[in-house]
């Protein structure tokens, strides 16, 4: 009886824990060529176009959820983590800022499952985009490109989307853009294009990174006191993503948000060899409040704009 017993148990494990363990754990698949990035490179590029650098960063949350980590990092724990949705104003001292990121709205939010949007960041978000002197985004997703999207529909819309500098899988023609409420009848052309790496603004440089979706890209951001920052988007949503090598689980990659899983993984050993080559270099996950909200992070963003910290117990923000 006892060996019937323990076989069934095994046999049930099995059934239960291997599917649970390539949804959620596997990091594979290995020995992926890393993909290549030059720091000198980048940093030639970001003295290219002359003129005033940003001074500096700030960050502002528009909306959030709790999650478990493993399923934004394989592997990284069942602990609930804060995913947010954040825009980020680069200061350029004597102009409008540079946006990267523009929101999202309420229904983009409700279709994402957040627990909680933010319509007065959101309206400061809107505020700071229409003030910009340029807006680039990581890649067309809701919670990245959607806020833009939604303002290009307002009074003086199509004024801020003449600002945004967008490559062509993140026009609203392209599949995942496409989804997204454009105004109607509106035409933008991009102006990002090609296969490397290339200047966009003093200090400022777009790298394309197809992967995570079709019109992805990180951004390099030199500050006119020389830090240096790379904006990750969600090839790592996480720090622990290019940290340890951990890349979306299988069940968000290859199910619900399918992506290029192999060259999310290259672009994950590319970032670890650039940190590795530039000590200093700050990498900016694209939604890992947690880690911006940690004083030992030392991510170099200043400050939230005009929203209070969150307290992941409770799902609502701390303080008035």
């Amino acid at each position: 009886m006892t060996r019937r017993l323990n076989t069934f148990l095994l046999a049930l494990l099995l059934m239960i824990g291997a599917p649970a363990y390539w949804l959620l754990k596997d990091t594979s698949p290995y020995g992926v060529p890393a993909k290549q990035l030059d720091i000198v490179q980048l940093r030639t590029l970001a003295k290219a176009i002359p003129g005033q650098k940003p001074s500096r960063i700030e960050m502002e949350l528009v909306a959030w959820r709790r999650v478990p980590g493993d399923l934004f990092a394989a592997g990284s724990g069942l602990k609930r983590r804060v995913i947010g949705v954040m825009v980020f104003r680069l200061e350029v001292p004597g102009q409008g800022p540079v946006m990267i990121e523009t929101g999202t709205t309420q229904t983009l939010a409700d279709q994402l499952g957040m627990d909680r949007f933010d319509s007065a960041a959101q309206k400061n978000v809107d505020s700071l985009l229409r003030q910009s002197s340029m807006i680039l985004v990581t890649h067309e997703h809701a919670d990245h490109l959607g806020g833009l999207a939604a303002l290009g529909a307002a009074e003086g819309g199509l004024a801020v989307l003449s600002r945004a500098k967008l490559n062509a899988q993140q026009m609203p023609s392209s599949p995942i853009s496409a989804k997204l409420p454009w105004p109607s009848g509106v035409l933008l052309h991009p102006e990002i294009s090609g296969s490397q790496p290339q200047a966009v603004a003093p200090g400022i440089v777009t790298i394309p990174t197809p992967s995570h979706s079709p019109g992805s890209q990180m951004i390099f951001v030199t500050l006119d006191d020389g830090r240096e920052f790379l904006f990750a988007g969600d090839i790592a949503s996480m720090a622990v993503n290019w940290r340890e090598q951990r890349p979306r689980s299988r069940f968000l990659s290859d199910f619900y948000a399918p992506e290029d899983r192999q060259a999310v993984i290259g672009w994950l050993q590319a970032i670890a060899a650039l940190r590795k080559s530039a000590p200093g270099l700050r990498v900016l996950p694209s939604h890992d409040y947690e880690w911006y909200s940690d004083p030992l992070s030392r991510s170099g963003v200043a400050r939230m704009l005009g929203n209070v910290p969150v307290n992941p117990d409770n799902k609502q923000p701390t303080g008035q």
